[in-house]
């Protein structure tokens, strides 16, 4: 049986990140995948996202295949205060001035820290790159409760941070750590874009479309010569390095993958109705955790709205005076978020890990499949 010299599993941002940066380094490798895209997901049109919502302009390295989407302004977004939507830009919020600035200066300088971590996590394991950051380190050994309480954020977290938080997290703010809070917190201080999948699927393979093979994997193991080898779609290939790029609840069934902290599912609605006048005319309003089961309505281009619940039939009579659910898609795992230890992604000789394990977003999941990729080239 012929053997490659490597092949991705997942056919994601991670897994097509890693495809490309192989394929301009001549390399032998295929990429199996049930299907292309992962949390890429859009509606027929493109033109509304059931996946991955947001890029801000720090996704350097996505930017090229997933910009150009339209411009997320704050001032365009509202938090329901428990009776109605508020937006940011109010007198209330001047009264917290010092405890903003103080929060501007510090999320400016965790961004410049994520910065230089994604330059070193290109060639280093995100692992090593935190280690290399104390302040970064210490983020994620703080609970995010204690920062809030530490930097006078309680009333911009209950009426701001909190909602934006659980909006993208789906997880109440209060049992993550100071390094996802803050990450979280970035689309608030960079400029932030729709992100734009209508392009990424067809860019980032091309080239190398004939390698990617769609199969759902369902064995990996050692043989006895010491290559790896891989069951999909009742073949079976054999290879010297694998690259898991896929999440948790996919990769454990074949392989025992290091488990994240939080693993999140959530359900993505998308509505077409007429709001009620609590939400009418508001682009996107955010919800409290402990009092809607829906986090987020985002007013779509195409006059519809997504919506993000942590079940599958939130009552939308509280939002709306009529509506209709145009699609339902669940998401086993839509975010994950790691706690204080972060995994390392060479798991063992030959087998690496890509996608959210250690930072979720976009960007991250891309350097994590390049990374693996400069590790097999470096490696041989």
């Amino acid at each position: 049986m012929p053997s490659l010299e490597t092949i991705i599993i997942g056919g994601g941002v991670s897994g097509l990140a890693c495809g490309r940066a192989l394929n301009a380094r001549g390399r032998d490798f295929i990429l199996l995948t049930k299907e292309v895209g992962g949390r890429m997901l859009t509606s027929r049109s493109h033109k509304v996202n059931y996946g991955a919502s947001y890029i801000t302009e720090d996704y350097e390295n996505i930017i090229p295949y997933m910009g150009g989407g339209k411009r997320i302004w704050t001032h365009h977004c509202y938090f329901h205060d428990g009776k109605r939507p508020v937006s940011f830009y109010r007198w209330r919020t001047l009264l917290e001035i010092g405890s903003l600035i103080r929060l501007y200066r510090i999320a400016g300088d965790f961004r410049k820290r994520m910065r230089r971590l994604r330059q070193n996590s290109l060639w280093h394991s995100q692992k090593e790159a935190l280690e290399a950051d104390p302040v970064l380190k210490a983020y994620t050994r703080q609970p995010a409760a204690e920062f809030v309480k530490e930097n006078g954020l309680e009333y911009l977290n209950r009426t701001y941070f909190s909602p934006l938080f659980n909006s993208t997290g789906f997880i109440e703010y209060d049992k993550c750590n100071t390094f996802a809070y803050l990450d979280n917190l970035m689309a608030l201080v960079c400029r932030t874009y729709v992100a734009d999948h209508s392009r990424c699927c067809r860019l980032l393979p091309r080239g190398w479309e004939e390698k990617i093979i769609q199969g759902r994997v369902t064995q990996l193991h050692r043989t006895a010569d010491g290559l790896l080898e891989v069951r999909a779609g009742g073949k079976i290939y054999q290879t010297e390095n694998v690259v898991l790029a896929l999440p948790y609840h996919n990769a454990r069934l074949f392989y025992n993958v290091p488990k994240p902290a939080h693993n999140i599912p959530v359900f993505v609605l998308e509505v077409d109705g007429e709001r009620n006048k609590c939400c009418r005319n508001k682009e996107v309003v955010f919800f409290r955790p402990e009092e809607h089961d829906i986090t987020i309505l985002w007013q779509q281009v195409t006059g519809t709205d997504i919506i993000f619940s942590k079940i599958r039939d939130p009552e939308l009579k509280r939002y709306y005076t009529r509506h209709r659910i145009i699609n339902r898609v669940y998401w086993k795992t839509a975010v994950v978020l790691s706690g204080t230890e972060w995994f390392e992604q060479k798991l063992e000789t030959g087998v690496y890990l890509a996608s959210d394990y250690n930072i979720c977003g976009l960007e991250d999941a891309y350097i994590t499949g390049v990374y693996a990729a400069n590790q097999i080239c470096e490696s041989s």
